[in-house]
Formats: C-alpha cells, structure tokens, sequence
C-alpha cells in the first residue's frame, strides 16, 4: 500500500494510541504538535486513510483500525527487512578487511549465532 510520510507517521503515532477527533482543533493540533507532526497536513490525509479503511473515528477519539495497525507493523517489518539486509553487505563489504567481524555480525544478522555468541566469538580472537 502506498502511503505518503505523514500518512505513515500517522499510523506510527497511532499505533501507540488514539488522538483526540479532528473535530476538536485545538487538542488535535497539540497533541500532534506535541509528536512533531503538522495538523493540517495530517487532517488532509485523515479522508484516504479513512476511506482505506486504516484509521476511524469512534467513541470521541481518532483510532487506528485493525488494518490500520497490520499496515503500520508490515511497513515496520519491511523496513527493518531492509535495514538487516543493507549491515549485512556492509559486513561483507569489510569481510577483507576485518573478517572475524564481518562473520559475527552476517551470523546475528541471519540469525545463525545469538549476539552473545558473536560477541564471544570476537573476544575468543584477541
């Protein structure tokens, strides 16, 4: 699903509770001022992410959906896919250089040793 920056900070935000209903203007615009994100900015995506059913309003509070929350933790999942893959080629891009690091951190980052395995490993090499 393709979501804008704010859309998905809004999802982040979210997930770790409701806001007040956009309706209220001044307790929305500081409650997401306090978490550094522009009301009416975010008041122009509510409709989409309404519509795509990620985000309700219910019982006098903005919520994310039970979609909503699946989107935001898939997006977080995917990211930290991402994140795991790129210090893997950074270890195999030192593997030449420092190897018995490259090794520890390709073997935590694959999930085949444990970090106190690793760090143990590096320490058994000094």
């Amino acid at each position: 699903m393709d979501l804008t920056e704010n859309q998905r900070r809004l999802l982040a935000r979210l997930a770790l509770g409701s806001l007040p209903v956009p309706t209220d203007r001044p307790a929305f615009t500081r409650a997401l001022a306090a978490d550094g994100l522009e009301a009416d900015f975010i008041r122009a995506d509510l409709p989409s992410l309404r519509w795509m059913r990620l985000v309700d309003v219910a019982e006098g509070s903005l919520m994310l959906t039970d979609l909503g929350a699946a989107v935001h933790f898939r997006a977080l999942f995917e990211s930290s896919q991402e994140r795991l893959s790129e210090v893997v080629r950074l270890a195999e891009r030192g593997e030449d250089t420092v190897p018995r690091l490259a090794r520890a951190i390709r073997g935590v980052a694959e999930g085949s040793c444990s970090l106190p395995q690793a760090l143990l490993s590096l320490e058994e090499a000094t």
